[in-house]
């Protein structure tokens, strides 16, 4: 690329993300309805968020809760409880619970745009540490620019966290830190839906330490929970899952939404999960980027997601074209052309839904067309992992 065409192009994107960015944080000082402080602080206080989730007693507005809700009446939004996070994973968001809402908020802003950039350093240590600087660089504007990541930030979503401590592990892993990694890989399942999918990269990579760390602080904190609201160690994981499902037929593209949350979307979610185990413990060590990518785009649709946590579609580069140096083959050679067709439909695929699906405002219309682009992807990349493995 030339230099002036690349600087023009650095300029475009960087306008472009500024703006993007700073309308999610007007957004996220504004509502940020999506933090879940109201079901930690009820946890906190004693009071069960899953029971107030399912059959709301009103014990909450007379409690320290009842500010969020009045924050909210009084922006002409009114909320609800929708406590679908573990007893465990709300205790992360404690030390967020002793400040008044509006000063919480604020301080979730920042430690999501701080997250926002360890994601950034991290994905460069970790899985696309092989590629272009420049197309790296542009590739993290592009996403910064988008709607997803854009309302990501403006609702208060989990996901930049829940991604963050991911890769945080991953990278801790590398190096040596199997405790330390353990413990971040079991802080990122705030966001479960897409990170226990993305756990089974550790199974596949032999980090049983790792693995089995990650579930010991959810084992004890469920005992903590349960003897805190009194009630039984079953109750606070069937309870979570209560709320969850109210929810399953809710998301964009995932199998639930276009199941309309039946059991048979739930099955074949099952079936995807155990293939997806399955290949962790068969496939050769040299598909790790690929599994990775794959992984990402399993968990998206696995469970209920909506389009805001589609920001991590920028990491599936690892799988395609762009994770070469100056867009060689994965494999480090020449492209050949189902590569090349999957790299070019990746670009359309991000290019839809980082932007054109906006324009649309989400309408029906816009999420079976992006269906439609995903679900093509998919199955084309899927092909093209099974026949790059026949190679190897």
């Amino acid at each position: 690329m030339k230099k002036h065409i690349k600087t023009a192009v650095y300029i475009i994107l960087f306008l472009m993300a500024a703006v993007s960015v700073l309308q999610g944080a007007k957004n996220a000082l504004h509502f940020s309805q999506d933090f879940q402080y109201d079901a930690a602080l009820a946890l906190r206080c004693g009071i069960n968020p899953y029971e107030e989730s399912l059959e709301p007693t009103g014990a909450l507005e007379n409690s320290p809760v009842g500010e969020f809700y009045r924050v909210f009446r009084e922006a002409g939004a009114p909320q609800k409880m929708e406590a679908n996070q573990f007893p465990s994973l709300l205790m992360l968001l404690f030390p967020l619970t002793f400040l008044p809402y509006k000063a919480a908020r604020t301080a979730w802003l920042i430690l999501n745009l701080l997250f926002s950039v360890g994601i950034c350093v991290l994905l460069r240590k970790t899985f696309l540490k092989e590629m272009d600087r420049d197309v790296f660089n542009m590739l993290m504007l592009l996403t910064a620019a988008g709607m997803p990541f854009r309302n990501q930030l403006g609702v208060g979503q989990h996901t930049l966290f829940a991604f963050f401590f991911f890769l945080l592990s991953m990278y801790l892993s590398e190096r040596g830190n199997g405790i330390i990694s353990g413990l971040s890989l079991s802080v990122s399942y705030f966001k479960y839906t897409l990170t226990a999918p993305l756990a089974l990269y550790f199974l596949y990579k032999r980090k049983y330490t790792e693995f089995l760390v990650s579930l010991i602080p959810h084992v004890l904190l469920t005992f903590v929970g349960a003897v805190m609201l009194k009630k039984s160690y079953i109750d606070m994981i069937r309870q979570p899952l209560q709320v969850s499902s109210l929810l399953s037929g809710e998301g964009s593209i995932d199998i639930g939404a276009l199941s309309g949350g039946t059991s048979a979307g739930l099955l074949f979610t099952a079936l995807i999960m155990a293939g997806c185990l399955a290949m962790a413990f068969i496939l050769p060590a040299k598909e790790d980027n690929r599994f990775f990518a794959l992984l990402i785009l399993f968990s998206l649709i696995m469970t209920y997601h909506r389009i805001y946590d589609f920001f991590v579609l920028s990491a599936v580069s690892c799988g395609t074209l762009l994770s070469g140096l100056t867009f060689k083959g994965t494999d480090g050679k020449k492209p050949d052309r189902p590569e090349i067709i999957i790299g070019v439909l990746y670009l359309v695929l991000l290019i839809y839904f980082y932007f054109v699906i906006r324009i649309f405002n989400e309408s029906r219309f816009a999420l079976y067309t992006a269906a439609g682009l995903y679900y093509v992807f998919l199955v084309l990349y899927i092909s093209f992992f099974r026949k790059q493995g026949q190679r190897q």
